[in-house]
């Protein structure tokens, strides 16, 4: 969580996590967030300046550890392919981790006025695109690149589904092996490849952030 957040502010994220996820973020006071510390609310604004900002510095957290481990991942001297088996694995484990907050945000879809926490979201998912076009062009070489939106669309639909099931059902799956799992769905895929449904250009006409035709 890095070395110089404070004891009192890890506190303050923890407990609020768990009662976003069980109160819901709307219904949550700041101060059912201090009575839940024992601190008081003074002590909560000199952490953050409200209820939203701490929402976004949770978000934020999950972004930063996240991209940490994939990016470290990433580096590692393996195949590509072992390298795309450990960043779906990477992906399960920080949503079961974090699935207290991911259970909140997809209950109430909550977005913060000030856009801070939608802004986050899109550089996730921007990161994701831009991870998974390389790995499969690194998998599979360029025969590839004119599937890679179609691709980039049904991994992610494959990684949703298998992270809703750990998030709302509480299952107690081994990430390792559901990874490995999802690998050889994604040969199947490539296997089966035929016309492209969707031009390598459709994300940047329709949201320019997330062109995968520059890979």
């Amino acid at each position: 969580m890095g070395d110089t957040m404070s004891e009192k502010k890890i506190l303050i994220i923890d407990k609020s996590v768990e009662l976003f996820a069980k109160n819901g973020f709307e219904s949550t006071s700041v101060q059912d967030i201090t009575k839940a510390c024992g601190i008081s609310k003074g002590a909560f604004y000199l952490h953050f300046e409200s209820k939203n900002s701490l929402l976004i510095s949770i978000f934020q957290l999950f972004l930063d550890k996240f991209t940490e481990k994939v990016s470290s991942a990433l580096q590692m001297e393996v195949s590509p392919k072992d390298k795309l088996e450990l960043f779906l694995r990477i992906q399960f484990e920080e949503t079961d981790h974090y699935s207290n907050f991911i259970l909140m945000l997809l209950r109430e879809q909550t977005k913060p006025d000030n856009n801070d926490l939608f802004l986050l979201m899109k550089k996730m998912d921007t990161q994701l695109n831009d991870n998974l076009s390389t790995l499969l062009v690194d998998i599979y070489g360029e025969d590839i690149e004119n599937h890679l939106v179609d691709m980039i669309i049904m991994i992610k639909g494959l990684m949703k589904g298998y992270s809703e099931l750990i998030v709302m059902c509480d299952s107690n799956f081994d990430h390792s092996k559901l990874a490995r799992y999802l690998l050889s769905r994604i040969d199947s895929l490539v296997a089966g490849l035929t016309t492209p449904f969707l031009e390598t250009n459709f994300f940047n006409k329709n949201n320019p952030e997330l062109d995968c035709s520059k890979s």
